[in-house]
């Protein structure tokens, strides 16, 4: 036992913040275990800090559900220290969760913020807007349900009493455009949020990025964020459109309430036989691997019958985008590929005019000339696309970034024989069978479906770029790959023959550059890399200057009190044994959250007790 705050016996450090250090205690009266925030010891004294406090404990003390963290004691204004008393959460952060899984299916990433989307729709009610909504302030609780948290920064809609002015509050990354601009919040800014924490679940990284928060929030202001079937088709088309209308500029334009959205993304999961997203939640905390194959061998089934349904109802925009993300989660689906030509043939009846005289336009041309006159004669389906309207679902008719004998990229060489292009003419020049489209300001070609592997001849020969399929141990970084910019490491791209660099990089390990060389081929070319976990950073606070040993399976690492010390990791956070020295006091011996990287600095106070005289 560290020491006893009233009626509560501080057992240990669980986490620390830039308000407030939380510890596990247990309630000696109740006889059980809670949480305890207690206020910085340098803000006990700072009025505006202690009002802040206060103000959380008495926001969260009126919100009862089952998502949000529940508020049990609160020490008042007149405490010497400042402290809230709450439930206990078992499981980490959804960041933390989010980071060992990597991107997760779409469905299960809307199971998430639907329920954070209900703990929102419960503080709005109340009048209360949360301001700080991302991953980190999401608890994962008895490995079946989620809590929203730390409403420190939380405004009272109601209330003028508390201001910042000329103060940003909030995190860089997960704010709103009203933020950065020092506009007034209203619920729709914890919507602009939540859309953050649903792209970064569904795509696998934060929709703005930057080398600094400067930047970050420049790219917030001009609404400057990827398409996320750029980065992960597999996403599709509603989810995307979902995404885009969360995180317009304009807070008119996006979700009114977030029972809405809940609305929208409860459709979605529906749609492919969620019933109960709670349900499928739970089952997939209990084990992701196997319920994320089950999902998705789900949803290619479910999503081609729903295609083949939009099609022979003469919707081809919806059809075509199911079945472009069946093709993202199931490369060469030949039943979907049959329907897609399929639909190309009825195209040709309607299209005769495209024919030219001695030139064969087959299933690809005929496709996309069919998806480009439903697309002008407004057909259904949406897309979220980088400037957050709502646009066509047709515009990518195949597959974005989708591996070879589906998509082309668009700078890919594209050989077609006499024979694939329908057997009359010699082969295209490269692009070929692509249609130029608009996408966030830029020109793109639409990747196309070939008969037979992109680069590979009638004759068999390869010849074209191959996909290389990157698997990094751990999964939580981004690649870099011939000095070009940061990507997912799973995107899968397409490589020309030769030498390439691939340099990995990531928070939680040391940077890794190799040097690869790709063979031709028409399968997917495989490059594993194992990184080094980055040290952790622990500073062990203490009014005493003492001798401090580190403790994390078979390392000891030896510092100071109230300096950073670095600890080898072996995993991404560990649980490190912390002893502390010094003369005159008696020996401490505690535990500390370690956290490979330098994303979160660890943090333990030490309060040294004298040791007794001796008689």
């Amino acid at each position: 036992m560290l020491r006893k705050l009233e009626k509560y016996e501080i057992l240990e450090e669980i986490g620390h913040g830039g308000m407030a250090t939380v510890y596990r205690a247990r309630d000696t009266r109740l006889d059980r275990e809670v949480a305890v925030k207690v206020l910085h010891p340098h803000l006990q004294r700072a009025q505006e800090a202690r009002s802040r406090f206060e103000r959380e404990a008495r926001s969260v003390a009126r919100l009862r559900h089952p998502n949000v963290l529940e508020v049990y004691d609160y020490s008042g204004q007149d405490s010497e220290e400042s402290f809230i008393a709450s439930e206990l959460l078992t499981g980490p952060t959804l960041k933390r969760f989010a980071e060992k899984q990597g991107a997760m299916p779409a469905e299960i990433a809307a199971c998430f913020v639907i329920q954070i989307a209900r703990a929102l729709a419960i503080a709005h009610e109340h009048g209360i807007v949360h301001r700080d909504v991302k991953p980190e302030n999401v608890l994962i609780h008895e490995d079946r349900v989620v809590k929203l948290t730390d409403f420190g920064i939380a405004q009272m809609v109601d209330s003028q009493s508390f201001t910042a002015t000329g103060q940003i509050l909030g995190s860089p990354g997960h704010m709103a455009p009203e933020q950065v601009e020092g506009s007034d919040c209203d619920p729709r800014t914890d919507l602009f949020s939540l859309g953050t924490v649903l792209y970064y679940l569904a795509v696998g990284r934060l929709p703005f990025t930057g080398r600094n928060p400067h930047q970050i929030l420049k790219r917030i202001v001009d609404g400057d964020y990827p398409d996320p079937l750029r980065i992960q088709p597999s996403v599709g088309g509603e989810l995307a459109g979902i995404l885009g209308k969360a995180l317009h500029h304009e807070p008119e334009q996006r979700y009114q309430s977030a029972e809405e959205i809940e609305q929208e993304l409860l459709a979605f999961v529906q749609r492919i036989g969620i019933s109960d997203p709670d349900e499928m939640l739970a089952a997939y905390l209990e084990d992701p691997a196997a319920v994320s194959e089950e999902l998705r061998e789900r949803v290619i089934v479910e999503l081609t019958s729903l295609g083949e349904q939009a099609a022979e109802q003469g919707d081809v925009p919806t059809a075509l985008d199911r079945f472009n993300r069946v093709l993202a989660l199931d490369d060469g689906n030949e039943r979907v590929l049959a329907l897609i030509d399929r639909i190309g043939q009825r195209g040709e009846g309607r299209r005769r005019t495209m024919v030219v005289a001695g030139i064969g336009l087959g299933v690809v041309g005929i496709l996309l000339g069919w998806a480009g006159w439903q697309m002008s004669s407004d057909g259904p389906g949406t897309r979220g696309d980088g400037s957050g309207q709502v646009a066509s679902a047709s515009a990518d008719p195949v597959g974005v970034g989708q591996e070879a004998g589906v998509a082309a990229s668009p700078d890919a060489s594209t050989d077609v024989s006499a024979e694939d292009a329908g057997g009359a003419g010699a082969a295209t020049d490269a692009g070929a069978g692509t249609e130029p489209a608009q996408d966030a300001g830029h020109t793109r070609q639409h990747p196309v479906h070939h008969a037979r592997p992109l680069g590979q001849r009638a004759s068999g020969q390869v010849t074209g770029p191959r996909v290389v399929q990157l698997k990094p141990d751990p999964l939580g970084v981004e690649v870099r790959i011939d000095g070009g910019e940061l990507q997912p490491f799973y995107n899968k791209p397409k490589l020309s023959p030769g030498e390439h660099t691939f340099e990995f990089v990531g928070e939680c390990c040391k940077t890794l550059e190799i040097t690869r060389n790709i063979p031709p081929g028409s399968g997917p070319y495989v490059i594993e890399a194992n990184l080094e976990y980055a040290d952790a950073g622990l500073r062990v606070v203490s009014d005493v200057p003492a001798d401090v040993v580190v403790i994390v399976g078979n390392h000891r690492v030896a510092g100071r009190t109230n300096s950073i010390i670095a600890v080898p990791m072996q995993e991404s956070d560990a649980w490190a044994t912390v002893l502390v020295t010094a003369e005159g006091y008696k020996d401490y011996k505690g535990r500390a959250r370690l956290v490979a990287g330098g994303g979160e600095l660890s943090r333990l106070t030490v309060n040294l007790e004298a040791a007794e005289d001796s008689p």
